[in-house]
Formats: C-alpha cells, sequence, structure tokens
C-alpha cells in the first residue's frame, strides 16, 4: 500500500490533544465546513452524502434524515460566521428534502429508498423544514413541516412510542428527538396535537431509563448494548423538550444520563463508545458522534446550572475529537472530517467519516465559542 494513501494518512493521525482556545478552535470549524461542503458535492443529488468509507474509497449517497438536522447547524454556522454561501446551502438542502418526501409527508432510510417512511429519519428533516422556515418564511417549508408531523403523530402507539415505521423494527428512546422537533413546530405553528404526541413519546422514555440514568430500547437492534451517539440522542431530546416545556422531570432524565457518563470520561477526554446495562463499558474505541453530543449536553446543562464541572468535561471531549482531525495534508474525503470511531477500527461506523460527526463536532465547537464570547447561543435547533 503507498503510504501516502488516505488509508494510512487518516492513520497516523495521532490522538493529541488540540488546542482548545478559539483561533486553533475557528480552524477546526472552518474544516469541518468543508468536509461538509464536500460530502455536499459528492452526493451529485442535493442532499449531503452519508460519508466516506476508508476502505472502499468512496463516498456514499445522500442521507435525507442527516441532511435534514445539518439545515440548522449551517443556519447557525451563517449566523456566526457571515458565511451567506452556508445560508444559501441550507436552504437549498430543504429544498433537496422536498424531494425526498414520500406522499405520506415522511423520509425514507438512505439505503431503502421506495420503502416507507421511517419515524425518525422524519423527525430529523423536520428539523430542517422549521429552520429553513424561521429563516426564509417560506411557505413550503412550513407546510412540508406539517404534512411530517402529520404522519409522526398518525403513526403513534397509543402507549407514547412509534411502533411502526421503524428502522430495522424497533421502537427506540432516541425518538426523543422526534418529540423534540414536534415541539419546534410547535412553538412556531401550534396544533395541541404535536405538544400531546411528544408528551406521550418522552413519557414512554422516562419508563425506559433505569436509575442510574442507562436505558433500554436505546439501540438500534433488540438486546444490542446502545452507543454513547443514542444514548445522547436521548437525552439531548428529553432535555431539549424538559425546557421546551418547561418540565424539570425531563431535564432531571437527562441530567441523570449526562451525570453517569460525565463520571466516566476518560482523562483523556474520550468517553467509551458503547455500554452495557449497570454502565458497563463495551470496548475501548470512542464513539466520536457521541463525544461530541456528550460535549453539547454539558455545555447545556452548565447553562443551566452554572456548575463548572459540566463546562470542563465539555471542553475535554471536544478538546479529543478535535485530536482526531486532520487539518493538513490530507484528500478533500479526509481533510476537516470526524472518523465515526478513534481509533478508526472501533465499532461505531469503522473505518468511516459520517457526515452526522462532523455536525455534532461544528454545533460543539459553535456552542464553546458562545460560551466563552458571552454571545447568544445557537438560534435554530437540530
Amino acid at each position: 500500500m503507498n503510504l501516502s494513501s488516505p488509508m494510512l494518512r487518516a492513520l497516523r493521525v495521532t490522538l493529541r490533544p488540540a488546542d482548545s482556545q478559539s483561533p486553533q478552535r475557528l480552524s477546526h470549524l472552518r474544516a469541518a465546513l468543508q468536509w461538509i461542503e464536500a460530502a455536499h458535492t459528492a452526493a451529485g443529488d442535493g442532499g449531503i452524502s452519508k460519508g466516506y468509507d476508508l476502505l472502499r474509497s468512496t463516498w456514499a449517497p445522500s442521507y435525507p434524515e442527516t441532511t435534514g438536522y445539518t439545515i440548522p447547524t449551517l443556519l447557525n454556522t451563517a449566523a456566526y460566521l457571515g458565511y451567506p454561501h452556508l445560508r444559501y446551502m441550507a436552504l437549498s438542502l430543504a429544498d433537496y428534502l422536498l424531494g425526498q418526501a414520500t406522499p405520506e409527508g415522511g423520509i425514507t432510510h438512505w439505503e431503502r429508498r421506495g420503502d416507507p417512511p421511517v419515524v425518525f429519519d422524519t423527525g430529523q428533516a423536520l428539523f430542517g423544514w422549521v429552520a429553513a422556515y424561521r429563516a426564509a418564511g417560506a411557505l413550503r417549508y412550513l407546510e412540508a413541516a406539517r404534512r411530517a408531523a402529520a404522519f409522526l403523530v398518525q403513526r403513534q402507539d397509543a402507549g407514547g412510542a412509534w411502533l411502526s415505521n421503524q428502522h430495522l423494527g424497533v421502537a427506540k428512546t432516541i425518538d426523543t428527538r422526534v418529540a423534540w422537533a414536534l415541539l419546534e413546530l410547535h412553538a412556531l405553528a401550534p396544533a395541541p396535537e404535536y405538544a400531546a404526541a411528544a408528551r406521550r413519546n418522552l413519557a414512554w422514555a422516562l419508563r425506559q431509563q433505569e436509575d442510574d440514568g442507562w436505558f433500554r430500547r436505546c439501540a438500534f437492534r433488540e438486546h444490542e448494548a446502545p452507543f454513547t451517539h443514542t444514548l445522547a440522542y436521548t437525552a439531548e431530546g428529553l432535555l431539549a423538550c424538559g425546557i421546551r416545556l418547561g418540565e424539570g422531570r425531563y431535564i432531571e432524565a437527562a441530567r441523570r444520563t449526562a451525570q453517569a457518563l460525565r463520571e466516566r470520561l476518560r482523562p483523556d477526554g474520550a468517553l467509551t463508545g458503547a455500554w452495557k446495562s449497570g454502565w458497563q463499558p463495551l470496548g475501548c474505541s470512542t464513539c466520536l458522534t457521541g463525544n461530541c453530543q456528550m460535549s453539547i449536553l454539558w455545555m447545556w446543562l452548565y447553562r443551566l446550572d452554572g456548575e463548572a464541572a459540566w463546562l470542563d468535561a465539555a471542553r475535554r471531549a471536544l478538546t479529543f475529537a478535535a485530536g482526531t482531525q486532520i487539518l493538513e495534508d490530507a484528500p478533500a474525503p479526509l481533510y476537516g472530517g470526524i472518523a465515526g470511531s478513534a481509533p478508526l477500527w472501533g465499532r461505531y461506523e469503522r473505518m468511516k467519516y459520517p457526515n452526522w460527526a462532523a455536525k455534532f463536532f461544528i454545533d460543539a465547537l459553535l456552542w464553546m465559542e458562545n460560551l466563552e464570547q458571552g454571545e447568544p447561543l445557537v438560534a435554530y435547533a437540530g
């Protein structure tokens, strides 16, 4: 194998801590944005590629779900950096999603175009349309958001879970992020059925939480240990909904999960990538998306209660993720991206650079910039 190959360049990245101060952080931010733009170009159909596969040296097709929740990220970054082209790109992605919606108003999984729409994927597209409507005021985005919400409300089980239209046929607590999207639409265009569906799902999710903060039914498959990524999905949905609704029980549920993971943060800022019941770590690799998500969650809790330990954990987790990003001497598929796992051969998205890892990395960098500079927090949710 050629020693200058993209794979070996990625493998040579050391997990040394990155400079967490603002000038270097902005370099990380701009590089991650450049990677997102490369993934958008590589997709070729108006969406964002699922990511880059190192083993196959190929970009995957567009992923509508993650394209959806990258829209608010791009709008927030456009406002923060003063980059109008990112705003234009975000709105073009919202238009791309209009073409991906099924007659029911939902969004299908990236691998199974033509199959019935998926609840979680639809919820994440909903974030994109709500953000696009807030930014541009175009009714086509609001109408798409309402159709998506109607689909979600109609498919929900009376017990609060979404049992049908699930990826791999499994009801999941990560759907608290769908509840959050419904509440974002409810704040924009109030409809009692949106809030009621969100509350039902949140109550169901709480019934899946153990006393120590770990969640059952938090993995993509039955009897599988949840990734830090999916645990973070569930907790951030609960936290955001608790704040939207002004209900402390949801905030406290998120806090339990956040506290448990903060206590398990390694000295170098890494979190184990997956967890069995009782917070038993599964393997040694880190799910970098989960690291970034937990950094955001800890910053959010710091914003709520001012406890310095939250901010310290957030900074260390973000610095670890930043230390894995390639900023020099790398082709477009690698430059600025965030891998699925550290090391690259870890369990989560093995040997791949998924687009949502870059998305949550950008979100975390924006949060840290906002907190340290005392500026308003990001405006668009998702």
